[in-house]
């Protein structure tokens, strides 16, 4: 995948962290947005292309880190 086409890089990582940290706990885009992580359209963006790679997961309008998210996190190869 291009790098052009992955979006906001920024505010990609400030989620994914965030949700990391969160787990178990699960937020909503408005909840998200609110707190300060970007516009409507820029997270909406972000949680889309996390969703689409499977770092993300959305249910019932929450989202949420995926296991394999997780797993990549535990193992500290970033």
């Amino acid at each position: 995948m291009p790098s052009e086409n992955r979006g906001d890089k920024a505010t990609q990582r400030a989620v994914l962290a965030f949700l990391l940290y969160e787990f178990p706990a699960r937020h909503t885009k408005v909840t998200l947005w609110w707190m300060g992580f970007g516009d409507l359209e820029a997270l909406e963006a972000a949680i889309q292309q996390l969703a689409a790679v499977g770092l993300l997961r959305q249910e019932r309008g929450a989202v949420a880190s995926t296991d394999a998210a997780r797993h990549f996190d535990w193992l500290e190869l970033s």
